[in-house]
């Protein structure tokens, strides 16, 4: 299969501050991604699409080098890149192991879309193209519906202690896509490094180097991210629920990571979504409470609600406002009538009773999941620390925490190996098991399985 003709759709839409190899590089990582360019497809020679982009053939050739180290695509001697067919970012591939459907899902942090409240969310829907249909007559506000700015800025206040005018709420087409026009904005305010919390998901990492920034990876302790030593512009932290570790950012820790951020002149991302299903410690204040100057605080509803609904929303210090509606003037718009919908879940209380739900469905689940490790670890000599709904297992230095993962998932069990979120190749060997869909009267024959898989390799 081959786009190598002049037909074809890959063009270049740069971002404020976006350097070419970085905008082709993110547009041709976003269509892997998204399915757009599938595992096999060959993509043009380096010469065909630099003459079609009209841009140097260097630039070209550096954005194919990028993605072929970063194993999204496969260079064979002279020949034109193929879209590799290897997982990506925890997604399946399109082998047919990959494809089936695991028997034991105990994937980490993955919401359960079963737990979706469909019924609650096609009435509030249904209600908004009734109650709101006059809104399509009027231009879409960039910044997001109105009403559900208002309503965010209620339960955010409410259930975090964000202190949220709703003219500082942006609403973003999903979580990944409001990091994107953060960043974006924080570039054209001079930021020219983040850190990230070492481990976290490469998710975030990725997309820091796609907008053009360098990434600090920074170590977590027991309190939450290390402050020590901390040189970057901005640092995306976990005030609650920090994954794969699961840890709550002490006072203490707080207090140092609020105090560095005014010192330096640093902004801090915090990242808000998720601690509401952790199924452990209730989440608090939110950081943006104690310093609602240099916090932007986000979330979504992928991790609270499903994956198929992926409205985001970011609540930005008024300094950073323009920056952000710069940004925006070029974005594209979320969902309206998703955003009414919500907007309506949220007023008529329905959100809050899903989350109390499902809140009592991780708890069994996550139980079930802890009585069976309680059970079956000590025959291996292993122990584990519970997260939240998930569990660390860890594994000794000598163990391939990567190779007990593929093992698992030909035998059709999801599961993480937890070297794949630190930034380093020393990083402590383990696996990250979730409970959020695990059932619970197949917790055992689960983790026996589990452990079948890891005895080989210790």
């Amino acid at each position: 299969m081959s786009l190598s003709s002049p037909e074809t759709w890959i063009s270049l839409d740069r971002r404020p501050g976006e350097t070419l190899r970085h905008a082709l590089r993110r547009t041709l990582c976003d269509a892997i991604r998204s399915g757009a360019l599938r595992p096999g497809v060959r993509l043009p020679a380096s010469r065909v699409l630099a003459a079609h982009l009209g841009v140097s053939r260097g630039v070209v050739s550096d954005a194919y080098e990028q993605l072929r180290s970063e194993r999204f695509l496969e260079v064979q001697g002279r020949s034109a890149p193929v879209v590799a067919g290897l997982r990506v970012q925890g997604r399946p591939g399109v082998s047919d192991q990959s494809r089936a459907r695991p028997r034991y899902d105990l994937a980490p942090a993955v919401p359960d879309a079963e737990l979706f409240p469909s019924k609650q969310w096609l009435g509030a829907y249904e209600a908004a193209v009734r109650g709101d249909a006059a809104v399509g007559w009027n231009p879409p506000d960039p910044c997001g519906e109105p009403i559900l700015r208002i309503e965010l800025a209620d339960y955010l206040g409410r259930t975090r202690g964000v202190i949220a005018d709703p003219e500082l709420i942006i609403i973003t087409p999903s979580s990944a896509r409001g990091v994107e026009l953060l960043l974006a904005a924080l570039a054209r305010r001079g930021v020219r490094s983040v850190a990230v919390e070492d481990p976290s998901h490469m998710e975030r990492r990725e997309q820091i180097r796609a907008a053009g920034l360098r990434v600090v990876p920074q170590p977590v302790d027991a309190e939450g991210v290390v402050v020590d030593g901390l040189e970057a512009d901005a640092l995306l932290v976990t005030s609650a629920h920090q994954f794969p570790t699961g840890l709550q950012l002490s006072e203490d820790r707080r207090r140092e990571v609020v105090r560095w951020a005014h010192c330096t002149g640093a902004w801090l991302l915090e990242q808000g979504s998720g601690s509401e299903l952790s199924g452990g410690a209730t989440p608090g204040r939110a950081l943006q409470h104690q310093a609602p100057g240099r916090v932007v605080h986000l979330g979504a509803t992928c991790h609270t609600l499903a994956p198929l609904i992926s409205l985001g929303w970011m609540t930005v210090p008024r300094s950073l406002v323009r920056d952000v509606h710069d940004v925006l003037a070029s974005a594209e718009a979320s969902g309206r009538l998703e955003q009414l919908a919500l907007a309506r879940l949220i007023s008529t209380g329905d959100y809050d009773r899903h989350l109390r739900r499902a809140r009592a469905v991780y708890r069994r689940r996550r139980d079930a999941l802890v009585t069976a490790l309680n059970d079956q670890l000590l025959d291996l000599g292993l122990r584990f620390d519970l997260v939240g709904t998930d569990a660390v297992i860890h594994l000794p230095p000598q163990a391939d925490d990567q190779a007990i993962a593929r093992a698992a998932t030909r035998a059709r069990l999801r599961v993480a190996a937890l070297s794949t979120f630190y930034a380093s190749s020393a990083s402590p060997k383990g696996l990250v098991v979730g409970s959020a869909r695990l059932r619970v009267p197949t917790a055992a024959a689960a983790v026996s399985l589990l452990c079948r898989i890891i005895a080989p390799h210790l």
